[in-house]
């Protein structure tokens, strides 16, 4: 892989403040997009498409060809493993985040992927859910709802400085958050009382608020 000059590590950076989805750092990392977008495209064409049995063992058998050709390439297990590899090749560490995470990694086939910026000081996402995530009929699964509430929340706790993993998550459903519709986010720092920061947000369709969440995020300890 062709290296990118060194760019400088900045935590603040982790928070886009723009609408528009970052471009990728390079073309490796494009390809990369490129390619979940292929398979998120497959899972919904097979979920929703009636395939006929023999075209079916076809793409098994041209997958499977795939799969062993890609895990004969080093492995990199985790996130750890994985940031130290790129991060040493590019000398940039955020965008791992916004490339490998299950919920907002363009480079990830199993997100969404929901976009998350910081404006105003509130935090903002976007995002359509596709039928790979249908609970109800036509509407997006409950627990994906709350998986994207948790990224968002967990992710926009950077706005005020500091960040801690999630103490509790309270989601209140008020109607079928619609599939295949641009969905929109929005949540903000609540208030902090000692160690614990609690966040709100909301989802909205147009005009319909159709879920609201209260996170409580808890700050790791001063060392003694």
């Amino acid at each position: 892989m062709q290296k990118t000059p060194p760019i400088p590590y900045d935590p603040s950076d982790l928070l886009a403040t723009s609408p528009e989805v970052r471009p990728a750092l390079n073309d490796h990392w494009q390809v990369r997009r490129e390619l979940a977008t292929v398979l998120r495209n497959l899972n919904s064409a097979l979920l929703t498409s009636d395939v006929p049995t023999e075209q079916l063992k076809s793409l098994i058998a041209t997958l499977q060809a795939e799969l062993a050709r890609i895990e004969a390439n080093g492995r990199l297990f985790g996130n750890k493993a994985q940031a130290e590899h790129f991060a040493a090749q590019t000398g940039y560490l955020p965008f791992m985040y916004h490339e490998m995470s299950p919920v907002m990694g363009q480079s990830n086939a199993l997100a969404p992927p929901l976009h998350i910026w910081q404006a105003d000081g509130l935090i903002h996402g976007s995002v359509t859910v596709g039928w790979g995530y249908e609970g109800p009929a036509e509407s997006v699964h409950g627990g994906v709802v709350a998986l994207l509430f948790d990224q968002l929340l967990g992710f926009g706790q950077r706005i005020s400085g500091t960040a801690g993993p999630t103490g509790s998550l309270t989601v209140r459903y008020h109607h079928l958050t619609p599939l295949n519709k641009p969905l929109r986010l929005v949540a903000r720092v609540d208030r902090t009382e000692g160690r614990k920061k609690y966040l709100v947000g909301e989802i909205w369709a147009d005009e319909l608020r159709t879920a609201s969440c209260e996170g409580v995020f808890i700050m790791a300890r001063n060392p003694s």
